[in-house]
């Protein structure tokens, strides 16, 4: 066996500490992973939202209106984004209609 460095023959093995997990090192590596993961799931989230914005109808604040003319098959059903007061919305979910809510991100409040 030789020196990878200085190519010597007189190369001898050295006690080491072995490279041992803490409960820190975990924990970092951990929250690198989760900090992955959630950055995926959040650019995943923006691009569904982005699609949904681009293909549907906004109808402002008609929104309660036309989605009830749309249930009950009194317009033609399409997909709608629009407002609606908490109250609305309760009242449209009790009426068995689907609505959710699309989430703000920072960037998109200028």
């Amino acid at each position: 066996m030789t020196c990878p460095y200085c190519e010597s023959r007189k190369v001898s093995k050295l006690l080491m500490a072995p490279n041992v997990a803490t409960g820190r090192q975990k924990e970092r590596t951990q929250t690198v992973a989760m900090d992955t993961m959630r950055r995926d799931m959040i650019a995943r989230i923006k691009d569904a939202v982005k699609e949904i914005r681009a293909t549907a109808e906004d109808v402002g604040e008609r929104f309660p209106e036309e989605a009830r003319k749309i249930h009950y098959g009194e317009t033609e059903a399409r997909g709608i984004i629009g407002q609606a007061s908490p109250d609305e919305a309760q009242a449209l979910t009790e009426e068995g209609i689907e609505i959710a809510p699309l989430p703000v991100f920072p960037e998109d409040q200028h």
